[in-house]
């Protein structure tokens, strides 16, 4: 069986290049969902519980908790205080939390659950570089006139 490196060579960029535009079409679905501009780890430092209005039930099950989070914003440390759940709350003490946050008014923020779209693209990213590589060494062979 005698392999054509230059049609290799060609599948292989061809492929790269559409694992490119799909890591970009999903970079940019990813950066649509936020809602600002700069990215960075938080941690939750403790977790406040404020009681239940007078007319619930004062159980532990109908208080309202919010976690209070701490981030760097260039260079300072800021606090924030986190959405309010009911018990019980869905986040823990020291759990590192991804944050998108305005860099003007770092009080701003929005947590971000939802991870999908860049993983994906750091995946397609991938594949397209590994595509790229082969590509490359495709074509080296052929124009080596390399046989196999």
């Amino acid at each position: 069986m005698k392999i054509n490196f230059w049609t290799a060579s060609c599948s292989c960029f061809i492929l790269a290049a559409l694992f490119a535009v799909l890591s970009g079409i999903c970079r940019y679905l990813n950066k649509n969902k936020k809602e600002y501009s700069s990215f960075t780890e938080g941690r939750v430092v403790h977790i406040e519980t404020e009681p239940a209005d007078s007319g619930e039930n004062r159980t532990e099950f109908h208080d309202r908790q919010y976690a209070v989070i701490e981030f760097f914003s260039r260079g300072r440390l800021v606090k924030v205080k986190g959405p309010v759940f009911t018990y019980p709350y869905p986040y823990h003490i020291g759990q590192k939390l991804h944050i998108c946050y305005d860099p003007e008014q770092p009080e701003h923020y929005q947590i971000i659950t939802d991870r999908r779209w860049q993983h994906l693209a750091s995946v397609a990213y991938g594949i397209s570089l590994f595509l790229m590589a082969g590509g490359c060494i495709f074509f080296l062979m052929y124009a080596a006139r390399i046989t196999l």
